[in-house]
C-alpha cells in the first residue's frame, strides 16, 4: 500500500515538473523568436592561447514579439552535446531598449572538452538556457528552453555580436 502510495507521488510530481517546464517554453516562444547559430574559432588556442584546445561561439539571434519585452537575461547555457562546455562568468543581457528594435544577438564561448572529438558541424545539437524575460509593464518572467543549433555563423550586416 505505502509502495503504491510513494509510486503515485513520484508520478504526480513528475507530471508537475513536466507541465510546468512546458508553460515555461510557452511563455518563452509567445514572447521571443531565437535562434542560435555556432562558429569554431579560426586556429586552436585562438582564444586561450592553448593550441591543444579547440572552442567556438554560440550566437543568439533574438527577436520579439511584444512590444512591451524591454530585455532577455540568460543565466545558464548547457550544451545539451557531451564534448561542449559553456562556463558562463557573468550573466547575459540581449536588449530591446528602443521601440523600433526588434532584433539583437549575443554570444557566448564554448569550448570542446573531450580530447581528439571530430567535431566539424554542430547542426542539430541542442542547447538549455534558462533566464528572465523582463517587460515594461509587470514583473519578471523565468524560462527555460531547449534550442537547436540552426547553421553555422555569418556576420550580419546590422552589426557584431557581443562576446562573453
Amino acid at each position: 500500500m505505502t509502495a503504491a502510495i510513494a509510486v503515485s507521488v513520484l508520478l504526480l510530481i513528475t507530471f508537475y515538473f513536466l507541465v510546468s517546464k512546458k508553460q515555461l517554453e510557452k511563455r518563452f516562444n509567445r514572447s521571443v523568436g531565437m535562434t542560435v547559430n555556432y562558429m569554431f574559432q579560426d586556429r586552436p588556442g585562438q582564444y586561450s592561447g592553448d593550441r591543444n584546445v579547440k572552442s567556438g561561439v554560440f550566437v543568439f539571434k533574438a527577436e520579439r514579439n511584444d512590444d512591451k519585452l524591454k530585455n532577455i537575461v540568460i543565466r545558464k547555457v548547457r550544451p545539451l552535446h557531451t564534448a561542449l562546455d559553456v562556463s558562463l562568468e557573468q550573466i547575459l543581457v540581449i536588449p530591446f531598449e528602443p521601440q523600433d528594435k526588434r532584433n539583437a544577438d549575443v554570444s557566448v564561448r564554448f569550448k570542446v572538452i573531450k580530447r581528439g572529438a571530430k567535431l566539424e558541424d554542430l547542426k542539430g545539437e541542442k542547447v538549455s538556457i534558462s533566464g528572465m524575460l523582463n517587460f515594461s509593464s509587470g514583473r519578471p518572467e523565468a524560462f527555460s528552453v531547449v534550442l537547436q543549433l540552426a547553421d553555422i555563423y555569418k556576420g550580419s550586416e546590422t552589426g557584431a555580436a557581443k562576446s562573453n
